[in-house]
């Protein structure tokens, strides 16, 4: 299930605010398998507050991916 997700937008699967979609895209992450790479620590430095990044976390898991460093 993981490659199947991992080249979908972050548009279709994430419901977080749009400033924080952007503040992705302008880092140039635009796909879930892009952000699998990053870590709660990347998250808290793009102003991700914690229990967005818990969301963020639960929802790549319902997809078969995870943040870097969670599992």
């Amino acid at each position: 299930m993981e490659e199947k997700y991992s080249k979908q937008s972050i548009d279709r699967f994430l419901f977080i605010k749009e400033e924080m979609l952007t503040k992705l895209k302008q880092d140039n992450v635009k796909t879930l398998g892009q952000l699998s790479k990053k870590t709660r620590t990347d998250l808290k430095n793009y102003g991700f507050e914690s229990f967005e990044i818990n969301k963020i976390d639960i929802e790549l898991q319902l997809l078969g991916l995870s943040l870097k460093g969670s599992n």
